[in-house]
């Protein structure tokens, strides 16, 4: 039987590897400088540009970077229940490629992305794989292709950060200037409409809404370059309707993730996992998908 702080911990590292996933090819920055003249040039942009056009050129700019250190901390609460994981690591933007750890009260997961595969390594006493295999994989394409949203365990890093093309004045809000690892940034919210992370699909449209609701709120700390220094997200899901004794099964999860980045141009170096450790989970994701829907 698992217990519910068992299944709060999953939900909070598949809340993790989730964003992961969406965000490998978020691309956001150019080339770092040194702390002192970001601080000094911080909030120029804003000068020149408004809140929006200066979400909307995040993109572009932290892709320069090319790479970055990645902090990462989910919170998931389920049936008054909450767990916090905390994990770091490296992203590569241009292709996606990235390695996390994340863990907590003993238990650990490693969670790799490599060419458009997701990789993950369950913690130990989490019931194991099929074939005694260590290591779980999942083709973010054919998810993607299978109309997956992604909701759990990582959608297609390519389509990450897209939506922020097709914001307009009343989707992003200035919130103020403040400091994140050192580095002051410019706060901004937005609310994006789940109709843009669609991608022009009516049943990833219509997934989305159930799992998500009709907006999702977002929060980006800008530096003075327009390289992403945080982004925050926070979700509410509806639980799982009927079956089971378990009150927490019906339960509504609220999950928020936070994800701080640090040393642009960082080497990211990843490999994946021999072929021979590895199951491939990839049909059951998209059947688990079907099934929700």
């Amino acid at each position: 039987m698992i217990s519910a702080k068992s299944r709060t911990f999953r939900l909070a590292l598949l809340g993790s590897a989730g964003l992961l996933g969406a965000t490998a090819l978020t691309g956001c920055g150019s080339g770092d400088e040194g702390d002192g003249d970001q601080a000094a040039r911080s909030g120029s942009e804003d000068n020149r540009q408004s809140a929006t056009q200066v979400v909307r050129a995040t993109n572009a700019k932290t892709s320069k970077a090319g790479s970055a250190q990645v902090k990462l901390e989910t919170t998931a609460t389920s049936g008054g229940r909450s767990e916090t994981i905390k994990g770091s690591g490296v992203m590569d933007f241009g292709d996606g490629t990235s390695r996390i750890e994340l863990g907590q009260d003993g238990q650990r997961i490693e969670q790799r992305i490599v060419d458009k595969v997701l990789y993950q390594k369950p913690p130990k006493g989490s019931g194991g794989l099929p074939g005694g295999k260590a290591w779980m994989k999942i083709d973010l394409e054919r998810l993607q292709a299978a109309g997956g949203s992604g909701g759990s365990q990582g959608s297609d890093p390519a389509d990450s950060f897209a939506y922020s093309k097709s914001l307009s004045e009343k989707d992003v809000k200035k919130v103020g200037q403040e400091q994140v690892g050192g580095v002051k940034t410019t706060h901004y919210r937005v609310a994006v409409d789940v109709k843009k992370l669609a991608k022009g699909s009516p049943e990833q449209q219509k997934k989305l809404r159930q799992q998500l609701g009709d907006t999702v709120p977002m929060d980006l700390w800008i530096d003075g370059k327009g390289l992403m220094r945080r982004q925050q997200l926070e979700m509410s899901m509806p639980g799982k309707a009927g079956g089971g004794t378990s009150k927490t099964s019906s339960e509504k999860i609220e999950a928020k993730v936070v994800m701080n980045f640090s040393d642009f141009g960082t080497d990211v170096t990843v490999k994946a996992p021999e072929a021979g450790d590895t199951v491939d989970m990839t049909s059951k994701a998209i059947k688990q998908g079907e099934q929700k829907a």
